[in-house]
């Protein structure tokens, strides 16, 4: 492994005094770290209308729901979407997420999103 780092010596004792080690992003992750040097969170899968999408979060917003479901949503936050999930975390394992709600990750968790017709 490459590792950078600064090295200062006592020549006349033949001492290393100070060894700092530095490792790129690449070599963090080889070793199971993040970038703040912790353990990477841990990789899902959710399924939003069927379509399977891997997250690395625990929680995720209603916008965010409704954009992996519709990428046009953004330009649109007019347009209202009715979000109902199942297979959820054990306390609440289905339910609806409301617009401004979010919602603890599970893996294998399934979102439906779909259009009201309302705006």
């Amino acid at each position: 492994m490459l590792k950078y780092g600064i090295f200062i010596k006592d020549f006349n004792n033949n001492h290393l005094i100070l060894n700092i080690d530095f490792m790129n992003n690449d070599e963090q992750k080889k070793e199971g770290k993040g970038n703040d040097g912790a353990p990477p969170k841990k990789r899902i899968t959710i399924y939003i209308n069927a379509t399977p999408h891997e997250e690395e979060k625990d929680e995720m917003t209603y916008d965010e729901v409704v954009t992996l479901a519709f990428p046009d949503f953004p330009q649109h936050p007019e347009r209202n979407y009715s979000v109902k999930y199942v297979r959820g975390q054990g306390n609440k394992p289905e339910g609806i997420l409301s617009p401004g709600g979010q919602v603890k990750l599970k893996d294998g968790m399934e979102f439906t999103v779909t259009p009201t017709g309302q705006s």
